[in-house]
């Protein structure tokens, strides 16, 4: 079962074959990015111009719209949808810290959880609600 990855600014299709695809941003270094479709595998291939380490924090944007994935609620992750052939919705979040292996896939009915790094991610709101300061 494949699913498809979109942007949730336009909703472009961001896995047209075998890759995900997205834009990049650290200061002021761009490129695009490579990622697997499946969940839990971390390998990325990266534009040859960026110089980045493991620990850097990044920007994710769509290549079509240019619009920030940064998710609303929590600035530590991205996010972009999916879908499956069997009519399944979601988001995906995952970190943009790089080497940090944290990635969930949000549907209305569950949060399925990947990487190493992703039990680590104490009041992660996923449904949108926003803290209001204490």
């Amino acid at each position: 079962m494949k699913r498809t990855y979109f942007c949730p600014h336009c909703e472009v299709t961001l896995n047209p074959s075998t890759k995900l695809i997205l834009r990049v941003a650290k200061g002021q270094q761009r490129g695009l990015v490579l990622f697997s479709p499946q969940p839990g595998n971390y390998n990325a291939i990266w534009s040859p111009e960026l110089q980045l380490s493991q620990g850097d924090r990044v920007s994710f944007y769509c290549p079509v719209c240019c619009e920030d994935l940064r998710f609303e609620t929590d600035e530590h992750f991205a996010r972009i949808g999916f879908a499956t052939p069997s009519g399944t919705t979601g988001q995906v979040l995952f970190s943009r810290t790089l080497g940090e292996h944290a990635t969930y896939f949000v549907t209305k009915e569950t949060v399925r959880s990947y990487g190493e790094a992703a039990g680590q991610q104490a009041g992660l709101n996923f449904f949108g609600e926003r803290r209001e300061p204490g």
